[in-house]
């Protein structure tokens, strides 16, 4: 317990040093990203996208706890870790998948006004 303890703090002194010492450097392009923005607003990230990051990266943190009870705690506990694996992942990059595909469809329809038909015959294309 006490090594992943130390691991831990390390890890946040580590990230804290790079912060400090790359201080400058950030502020730079962080003020070059929003005048970047201000000239082109189409570049905007998205919620989505942010949100299934944070998502992913605690799921990571978990699967990194996960993994490690199997090795080091209880070998009969690697059908629950791939069970966790396996659902989550699918969930959230099945979920991603659907959204991207209902933005570009509309994106289709917009830039085709031509083309006859409703959205969910487009979402039919293979």
């Amino acid at each position: 317990m006490k090594c992943l303890l130390f691991f831990v703090i390390g890890f946040i002194v580590a990230c804290a040093i790079l912060v400090l010492y790359n201080a400058k450097n950030i502020r730079q392009r962080r003020q070059k990203r929003k005048e970047e923005l201000k000239e082109h607003p189409e570049r905007k990230g998205g919620t989505t996208k942010v949100l299934l990051f944070s998502i992913l990266m605690t799921y990571y943190i978990a699967f990194a706890v996960g993994v490690w009870v199997v090795i080091f705690k209880d070998i009969y506990q690697l059908g629950t870790l791939l069970t966790f694996t396996g659902g989550v992942t699918t969930a959230a990059v099945a979920f991603y998948c659907w959204k991207a595909k209902a933005e570009n469809l509309l994106k289709i329809k917009a830039g085709n006004p031509d083309l006859c038909g409703s959205l969910s015959d487009f979402s039919n294309m293979t």
